[in-house]
């Protein structure tokens, strides 16, 4: 016989350890029970226990119980001292069949969560391999949702008021290749204007001196041009101009060159309302060699204009006003926007695209003539033709909608209603 020596150790500290048994039972209860149970039926000892008791009780009854109750007494001791040796080994046999099977069941029942050991352990790697599965695909969900939303918001080239939740809008002109002031909109964040500013909220021109020396206009394709040279300081509503005695800022009443269009672009719609030219004695100047009479310009009446599609000389495009041509009304300037005047700048508005222009209490309504389809232009071409009219209809601080387009919603616009105004054009974020 093959021994296990971990198995003998293991039941010899267990029968060395086991608990002195003991049991205030009667003989005849516990050997009623034994005899009781159907599993023992048929040992072959318990029946040898059971034929004499049975053969005294039939002797007993056949003698009469008085006349032999001595020899009766005398003969149930001696047989019960010749019974329960035999007895007792029975039980002792019992309790060690009982308490080995149930040391050997324990022992199977260890092997058997071990052998199944595996397939719980496959399970609870399929069940963590399965949540993994969930939370990578969970993730792959909220990040293509973050690059769709990324993707329209590129799309999307101005600034709106849902970009300024946490920041604020600085806006610049910056000096293109073609002497031309592009729009450009600088998103800063509150937290970095508290650490420059303090509490107190700046103004614009505190924002000027302190954000346009940071842009690095050269890098971005631009002339080198901010900030301005000489002094620029604040008299009420007013903003001036203290230009240096040698200067290249050149204004006439009818030229609408860089330096217009940068101040225009950079100080409009703020707290000034208009911006004055002085010389360094503190005389007015209206900045023509010609002229020496005294001049101011407006800064909000009159910056009404159009959007055309402007692309430097890397590639990149912008939205701005074509050489800063201002209209009188909305629908004069909506209209004219599909009128090409020069070749630096592209109207958005394909040529066979038409429509009308209707003002209302609300804003402003462009109805096309025929149904515009948007997926049969390029996407980019589409959201630039929205956003410019966008923009367009901002400069007269009016709202558009758009009718009888194919799609009711593109990029996030809402097309069955009114659009949102744009804060400003062609967003960019402060270095």
């Amino acid at each position: 016989m093959t021994h296990n020596q971990f198995d003998d150790d293991q039941l010899e500290h267990i029968l060395n350890n086991a608990p002195k048994l003991s049991d205030r039972r009667s003989k005849e209860e516990i050997l009623n029970r034994l005899l009781a149970d159907a599993r023992l039926q048929d040992h072959v000892h318990l029946q040898a226990l059971q034929q004499p008791n049975d053969d005294e009780i039939t002797s007993q009854e056949q003698h009469g119980i008085h006349t032999q109750q001595k020899g009766a007494e005398g003969a149930t001791i001696k047989k019960e001292g010749r019974k329960w040796p035999i007895f007792m080994s029975v039980a002792a046999v019992f309790a060690l069949t009982v308490l080995t099977g149930s040391m050997f069941m324990n022992n199977n029942d260890v092997k058997m969560d071990q052998a199944n050991a595996p397939e719980t352990s496959q399970y609870s790697t399929m069940q963590d391999n399965r949540a993994a599965n969930n939370s990578i695909h969970d993730h792959i969900m909220e990040s293509n949702i973050v690059a769709e939303h990324s993707r329209i918001l590129s799309l999307r080239s101005s600034v709106y008021e849902d970009d300024l939740t946490d920041a604020v809008a600085f806006h610049i002109g910056l000096a293109n290749r073609d002497k031309e002031s592009v729009p450009m909109t600088y998103i800063i964040p509150n937290e970095r204007v508290a650490t420059d500013f303090g509490k107190k909220d700046p103004t614009t021109l505190q924002m000027y001196e302190k954000y346009a020396p940071q842009i690095d206009e050269e890098a971005n394709g631009f002339t080198d041009y901010h900030p301005y040279k000489g002094e620029l300081k604040e008299k009420g509503d007013q903003l001036v101009h203290v230009l240096p005695e040698k200067n290249e800022y050149d204004v006439a009443s009818k030229d609408a060159g860089e330096y217009v269009g940068t101040l225009q672009d950079t100080f409009s719609d703020s707290e000034y309302k208009s911006i004055e030219f002085e010389k360094p004695d503190g005389t007015a100047n209206a900045l023509s060699k010609e002229e020496e009479t005294s001049k101011q310009m407006a800064l909000t009446s009159s910056n009404h204009f159009n959007y055309y599609l402007y692309k430097d000389e890397n590639g990149a495009e912008y939205l701005s006003p074509d050489s800063r041509k201002t209209f009188s009304t909305v629908t004069e300037a909506l209209t004219d926007m599909r009128v090409k005047n020069d070749d630096a700048y592209v109207p958005v508005i394909p040529e066979n695209i038409t429509y009308t222009v209707k003002e209302v209490a609300e804003g402003v309504i462009v109805t096309f003539d025929e149904p515009l389809d948007l997926t049969t232009m390029d996407v980019t071409r589409a959201t630039q033709l929205i956003e410019a009219m966008m923009l367009t209809a901002a400069s007269f601080d009016q709202q558009v909608r758009l009718d009888n387009i194919v799609q009711e919603s593109w990029e996030g616009f809402d097309l069955k209603n009114f659009l949102p105004k744009p804060v400003g054009a062609n967003k960019r974020y402060m270095p």
